[in-house]
């Protein structure tokens, strides 16, 4: 069930975000900060009915440190990048921060007794700033679903996810098709202003799970 997998994968995403701090090994601290996150979630539970604000800005408070939004706003831009302004850049990165928050936090309130196992490198690190992290989610009912981050480590000693695959799933491909036809469709006549105001719109109908892009040989972006 690719839905579940998406929901499920949410998890680990939020997890390895909380946990890509200064550190030389992002593994270790993704295992060590899931629980931290596992108790955001149940306690969000509790009050997102009348209350979903709070929620959405206590994962921001997460994610905000911990994602490179810059880069992967911009690969989800692609070509368009070079085009868009500073201002239409800064825009973008901003309008694609809150659209990720929602989707995947909103995710985050389906899940229930799963279990994260992080997998130890299965290659050498080709580039010392880079590094792919896989993991497993395991459900209750005994399914397994594939995690993979890429990792960038900053000036600042530290790691930031830009790009994540689900299940095969590779958001960051996914959400730069969905641009590049936004950009095309007749009603936005190409425009990048048009585009990014409606952004939030456009990813409020994008079901990664049934409509996502696989994932590219590299898993990169």
């Amino acid at each position: 069930m690719r839905r579940s997998a998406f929901v499920l994968g949410s998890l680990v995403f939020l997890s390895a975000l909380v946990a890509a701090s200064a550190a030389p090994d992002p593994r270790i601290l993704i295992r060590q900060t899931a629980d931290t996150l596992i108790g955001v979630i149940k306690e969000g539970k509790t009050y997102f009915p009348k209350d979903p604000e709070r929620f959405y800005s206590e994962v921001q408070k997460v994610l905000d440190p911990t994602i490179d939004f810059d880069t992967f706003s911009r690969g989800v831009m692609a070509v368009y990048y070079k085009r868009a302004t500073p201002a239409q850049r800064e825009q973008f990165e901003a309008t694609f921060k809150t659209g990720l928050i929602r989707t995947y936090g909103k995710a985050l309130l389906d899940f229930g007794d799963e279990s994260i196992v992080v997998l130890p490198a299965d290659r050498p690190q080709t580039q010392p700033d880079r590094d792919s992290v896989k993991m497993e989610v395991h459900s209750k009912e005994g399914k397994i679903y594939p995690v993979i981050y890429s990792m960038r480590l900053g000036d600042d000693g530290s790691w930031r996810m830009y790009n994540i695959i689900i299940n095969g799933i590779n958001i960051g491909l996914t959400y730069r098709n969905q641009f590049t036809s936004a950009m095309n469709a007749p009603e936005n006549k190409g425009s990048l202003d048009a585009v990014i105001n409606g952004w939030g719109e456009t990813i409020a109908h994008i079901d990664p799970a049934t409509q996502g892009t696989p994932e590219t040989n590299s898993g990169e972006e």
